[in-house]
């Protein structure tokens, strides 16, 4: 490769890149736009040699491990841990609807199980810069208000890295053999737990222990040595090398020198970050994006409905201002960097078509523009629903609001030890219904490849027998955190039942209830409606024939009074003899 190839093509996409960067930041349009306009001017207007498409590629890989290792490096788990309570209330609630929602649109719209389940990975998450650069801009918002939003935006990067990793034996899972497939979700296991043990907890010491003996310089130079290292690491399990690079972001962003390698980092990142969204851009051809127009409203729709719908909810459930929580909500209509990974990772897995990929690109685009527009006029939209909403809606919301009023009263009013119970048991039905969403998607993707092996390599069983094997050990995999949620929500309903000291108090359905045997009826649900080979009529008859039975004891222990004690951890207060 000659260097003038390099020298030439680093001078075209640099200056084109900054000067669309500047003329579209007059129109208050934030960097990343003019970005990815640069890239689709260059690919629609002139052709590339393969040497500057080689020097492009190379450079958008280093973009793209910068631009991940700097949003790992903003993490502040200490920051978290303390003012991240109410942002990790609003990321729990709206992240999973999100997916539920891509999901859904993705299958009305005829697109596969796969490409729905990405579909709603990409437009779960929100852009951190763009979103400050908006808001700063108009100044309409308090630092404290926007210190949340960036909080919850940092909580959606760690459950899109999540998704991610999650995805990438899913999208990669058409081309694999099954001992191949098998092998690659036990590597991302083993790497993924590694680096939460032993990345949180030692690595940060080491680079300590060093940084007392070094300069600012010399640290920055490990850390981006360290860098490159875990991240051909992530690549070499099977892994985006962005995940390698976030997981090295937040393992420095806990030790000393953090804003010493910010420091270093950042005319870098912002060199290459350029070098990926340029190449992002050029992915979409005018003409895809002209035949796509339709698809790509229609992105930018279940994007900014489920977006703005699903964080005010977020904010309602943790009892914040309804004012803030439309303003937030629309304050976070501006897709994430992760679309752009996300869609690009599935479609050089062939997973997606260049038309998904262009529409991806096209929705991001309108999100990024309307972001202005929506968040100007988010006080004057708030006021004209709240005076012309119908009657019966604004019944509906109060009767809303009185429950959710009365909820944080009943838990205003126990002791702590309930309190931190309830709390606990909150946190114990969603960690573990995230748990059996893993659990399902890993049986999902081995189960063929599982059967297959085992009816070929130890035989005695026929594949159909050996399926039966594996619904099997998938039923024992999902038992013990379907207990857990069953256990869980028997604890969350006790202390919300009002009157529970009351001498009139009778049974209810969550204190006769066995939690292990409603953990096996939910265990049997969920396997009915995963697609695997519980699929016959007579297994279908079974569950029926199950359920109706467990429905019919707990009536008889309801109205028989066979009340089981109160959960266990919990200080109930003694009524008094007033």
């Amino acid at each position: 490769m000659e260097e003038i190839v390099l020298i030439s093509s680093m001078a075209m996409l640099i200056i084109l890149a900054a000067f669309l960067s500047i003329v579209l930041g007059k129109l208050r349009m934030p960097p990343l736009i003019g970005f990815l306009a640069a890239g689709i001017v260059i690919a629609n207007i002139t052709t590339l040699s393969e040497d500057a498409e080689t020097i492009l590629d190379i450079f958008s890989n280093l973009g793209l491990i910068m631009l991940m290792f700097s949003i790992g490096m903003e993490i502040d788990i200490r920051k978290l841990r303390s003012q991240g309570r109410f942002a990790l209330i609003v990321s729990c609630v709206q992240l999973p609807l999100m997916v539920a929602g891509g999901l859904i649109a993705g299958t009305l719209l005829g697109f596969t199980f796969l490409q729905s389940i990405t579909l709603g990975a990409i437009i779960s998450g929100s852009s951190t810069a763009v979103v400050l650069a908006v808001l700063n801009s108009q100044g309409k918002m308090d630092k404290e208000h926007i210190e949340m939003l960036v909080l919850i935006t940092i909580m959606e990067d760690i459950g899109q890295v999540i998704m991610l990793s999650m995805l990438t034996p899913m999208l990669s899972g058409s081309e694999m053999s099954g001992d191949a497939l098998i092998i690659l979700i036990l590597g991302i296991a083993i790497f993924m737990i590694s680096c939460f043990t032993l990345g949180l907890f030692i690595v940060p010491r080491i680079i300590d222990w060093f940084y007392e003996r070094s300069n600012d310089e010399l640290i920055s130079l490990l850390c981006i040595g360290a860098l490159f290292t875990l991240s051909w690491a992530a690549h070499s399990m099977g892994l985006s090398v962005a995940i390698g690079a976030f997981l090295m972001g937040v393992i420095v962003g806990t030790s000393r020198p953090k804003e010493a390698v910010e420091h270093f980092v950042e005319p870098m990142k912002t060199m290459f970050m350029a070098m990926f969204f340029i190449s992002v851009g050029m992915e979409v051809a005018l003409d895809s994006l002209r035949e796509n127009i339709v698809l790509i409203l229609i992105f930018y729709g279940v994007f900014a409905a489920c977006k703005s719908f699903t964080v005010y909810l977020g904010y309602w459930i943790g009892n914040g201002d309804a004012r803030c929580g439309f303003a937030s909500a629309l304050g976070l209509c501006a897709m994430g960097e992760f679309a752009f990974i996300i869609s690009k990772q599935a479609l050089d897995c062939g997973v997606v078509d260049q038309s998904f990929y262009s529409s991806v690109i096209g929705a991001a685009l309108i999100s990024m523009i309307m972001l202005p527009l929506l968040t100007g006029r988010s006080d004057k939209v708030f006021d004209s629903i709240e005076k012309h909403q119908p009657n019966f809606l604004r019944r509906f919301i109060e009767r809303l609001n009185g429950a959710r009023n009365r909820t944080y009263g009943v838990l205003g009013s126990v002791s702590s030890m309930t309190h931190s119970a309830f709390e606990k048991g909150l946190g114990n039905t969603y960690i573990n219904i995230v748990v059996v969403f893993v659990v399902q998607a890993l049986f999902f993707l081995i189960f063929d490849p599982l059967t297959w092996w085992l009816s070929e390599n130890i035989g005695r069983l026929t594949y159909d027998q050996w399926g039966f094997v594996v619904i099997l050990l998938n039923f024992g995999a999902l038992l013990m955190p379907c207990y857990v949620i069953a256990s869980s929500l028997r604890l969350i309903m006790f202390v919300l039942k009002p009157n529970k000291n009351s001498s009139k108090f009778k049974s209810s359905f969550y204190e006769v209830m066995n939690p292990l045997t409603i953990a096996a009826l939910l265990d049997l649900l969920i396997l009915l409606i995963t697609p695997n080979g519980l699929e016959k009529p007579h297994h279908i008859v079974i569950f029926l024939c199950l359920a109706i039975l467990v429905g019919l004891t707990q009536v008889w222990k309801m109205k028989t009074g066979k009340a089981r004690p109160a959960p266990k951890g919990l200080e109930e207060k003694k009524p008094s003899k007033e």
